[in-house]
C-alpha cells in the first residue's frame, strides 16, 4: 500500500479576511475557506478555528501539522486566565499619534530606527500601550501577556501564547540586531518584557493540539502548530520570495513592497521610509515599504462612484475600468489616502488628481487611482532596488486585487522587471502551511508559478507618465495641515 501524502493546514488572519486552507506538500489547495476578520478578539479567535474546522472537515485527512500568520502590529492583552481585556486594537487606529510622538521624542528617531528597524508611529503597539499606560492604566494593570493576532490562535489551539520574531519586531518594543525585548523601550508603557510572548526561532514549533481545541477544529491531538509571523513576508515565501534580491509585491487592503537582504542595512535606510526586520526564514533580514490604503482606496473611491445596491462592485468597478488602455490617461494621481510612509515620508500627503480634462470619463478617473498606485509601488520597488544592490528577475505579486486585470496588465506596464502574478491561493495561509512544514522537517518546494515574460522595456508613454508627471507631483513639497485657526 502506498504511503499518504502528509497534508499541511494554514491561517492567516489578515486586515480585512481571514483564511483557512488545506494543502498538499507542493502548495495545490484542497480544502480553503475565507471569512471578513471579526473586529473583537474572541470572536475573531472563535472564527478562525470554526474555518479550519471546515477546511479540515473538507480534507478528509488531518493535516501534519498547522501554521498560524496574522497581521502585524494587532493584537489584545490578556489577562491571567488568558482571555483578552477589551477590545482588540488594531493597526488602523490612530488614537496613538500623540504617543508616537512622545515616543519619537523620548528616544529619537533615528536611535528608535536603529533598535527596531521602524518609524515610531500611531500604529505599533507600544504606542498604544503608552495611551493605554495614560487613559486606561487598569487594563495594562492586568495585563498578564500580550498576543499577535496570530498569538491569540495558537494560544487557543495549544494552551501556550507564543510569538515569531517577525510579529514580534513590529510592537516598537524589539531589537531586531539582538533578537530580544528592549527593557527602556517597554518601560515607556509601564511593561516589563515578561509581559510579551516569548519570541521563538522560525522554524520552532510553539506547542501541540490541546484535546479541547482538537475536538473544535477536527485536528488530532498532539499536532504541531507554529506561529508563522507576519501574514505579509509569510505570503511572499508562498510567492517563493525566498532569497535576498527577490522581490515581492503583497496587495491587499493595504500594499507592501518586500525585498529580503543578507545583512542590517545602514541607518541611513531610515530616511526612505522603509522598515526593516527579520525575514521569516530566521537567517536574513527584510525591507518593506508600505502603502496604507491600495484595495482600501478602490474601497474609498467604490463608496462614491459605485451604483447604489450594487450586488459586487469589484466586477462593477473591473468592467468599469477595462479592458485595459493601451496608453496612460493623462490624469496622475497621489494615491495617498493616508499620508505617505515611503519613499519620502510625508504624514501630510493627500490623495490628489491632477490634469481632469473635460473630456475625461469615470472610466478614465478609475484607471487613473489604478495607475496612480502602480506607480507608487514602482517609487518603493526602485527605492528598495537602491539598497539592495539586486536587480531582480521579476516581481511576484500576490493578493485579492490581483482578479483585476486592468491593474495588473498597468502594473505590468510600470513595474521595472517582469511581472508574476500568482494564482489567488499562494498566499500567507499557504506560506503558513509550508512553514509548518519546514519546522517539522517536511521538504520545501518552492511554487514553480507561471514563467516569468520576457523582460522589455517600459513603453515611452508610460515611462514619460511615471518621470515627467507622477514622480514631480509626488516629491514636490506638500502643504501642511491647516489648524484649527486657519480653518476658522
Amino acid at each position: 500500500m502506498s504511503e499518504v501524502e502528509p497534508l499541511l493546514a494554514g491561517l492567516d488572519v489578515g486586515t480585512t479576511h481571514t483564511k483557512a486552507g488545506v494543502y498538499r506538500t507542493d502548495g495545490d489547495p484542497v480544502a480553503q475557506r475565507q471569512t471578513p476578520t471579526p473586529a473583537d478578539a474572541e470572536t475573531l479567535r472563535d472564527t478562525a478555528l470554526r474555518l479550519l474546522a471546515d477546511c479540515v472537515s473538507a480534507a478528509g485527512v488531518p493535516p501534519v501539522a498547522l501554521g498560524v500568520a496574522s497581521m502585524a502590529e494587532t493584537g489584545v492583552p490578556l489577562d491571567a486566565a488568558g482571555a483578552p481585556i477589551g477590545e482588540l486594537l488594531h493597526w488602523r487606529d490612530r488614537r496613538a499619534g500623540r504617543q508616537a510622538e512622545q515616543l519619537a521624542e523620548a528616544v529619537g528617531p533615528a536611535a528608535f530606527f536603529a533598535t527596531t528597524g521602524l518609524h515610531p508611529s500611531a500604529k505599533l503597539p507600544l504606542a498604544r500601550w503608552i495611551w493605554l499606560r495614560q487613559h486606561d492604566s487598569d487594563v495594562l494593570r492586568r495585563m498578564t501577556c500580550w498576543a499577535n493576532a496570530a498569538d491569540l490562535v495558537v494560544g487557543a489551539l495549544t494552551g501556550t501564547v507564543a510569538t515569531s520574531p517577525t510579529l514580534a519586531a513590529r510592537t516598537g518594543g524589539f531589537d531586531i540586531a539582538a533578537g530580544r525585548y528592549r527593557p527602556e523601550l517597554l518601560d515607556l508603557a509601564g511593561l516589563r518584557p515578561d509581559q510579551l510572548p516569548p519570541v521563538l526561532a522560525a522554524d520552532q514549533v510553539a506547542g501541540r493540539v490541546t484535546v479541547t481545541a482538537a475536538r473544535r477544529t477536527g485536528l488530532p491531538a498532539g499536532t504541531p502548530v507554529v506561529v508563522a509571523g507576519h501574514d505579509h513576508l509569510v505570503a511572499a515565501w508562498a510567492a517563493g520570495v525566498r532569497a535576498p534580491g527577490q522581490v515581492a509585491d503583497s496587495m491587499g487592503t493595504a500594499e507592501a513592497v518586500l525585498t529580503p537582504v543578507v545583512a542590517l542595512p545602514p541607518p541611513a535606510v531610515r530616511a526612505t521610509g522603509n522598515s526593516v526586520g527579520p525575514f521569516v526564514d530566521g537567517r536574513s533580514f527584510c525591507l518593506i515599504s508600505g502603502l496604507s490604503s491600495s484595495g482600501g482606496l478602490v474601497e474609498w473611491l467604490l463608496d462614491r462612484i459605485a451604483p447604489a445596491g450594487q450586488p459586487d462592485r469589484h466586477e462593477w468597478f473591473t468592467n468599469l475600468v477595462g479592458p485595459p488602455p493601451c496608453r496612460p490617461t493623462g490624469i496622475t494621481v497621489q494615491p495617498y489616502l493616508h499620508g505617505r510612509a515611503s519613499p519620502e515620508p510625508d504624514p501630510h500627503r493627500t490623495l490628489a488628481l491632477h490634469g481632469i480634462r473635460p473630456e475625461h470619463t469615470l472610466a478614465d478617473i478609475g484607471r487613473a487611482v489604478l495607475e496612480g498606485l502602480c506607480m507608487q509601488v514602482r517609487w518603493m520597488i526602485e527605492t528598495q532596488l537602491s539598497i539592495s544592490g539586486h536587480q531582480p528577475d521579476s516581481v511576484r505579486v500576490f493578493g485579492g486585487p490581483t482578479a483585476n486585470p486592468t491593474w495588473m496588465w498597468i502594473k505590468a506596464q510600470v513595474t521595472p522587471a517582469p511581472v508574476v502574478v500568482l494564482p489567488r491561493h499562494c498566499g500567507a495561509a499557504l506560506g503558513a502551511a509550508q512553514l509548518a512544514g519546514r519546522a517539522i522537517g517536511i521538504p520545501q518546494t518552492p511554487p514553480p508559478g507561471p514563467p516569468p515574460r520576457p523582460a522589455t522595456e517600459t513603453t515611452p508613454d508610460w515611462e514619460a507618465a511615471y518621470r515627467s508627471h507622477f514622480l514631480p507631483s509626488a516629491t514636490t513639497a506638500s502643504n501642511p495641515p491647516l489648524n484649527s485657526e486657519e480653518e476658522s
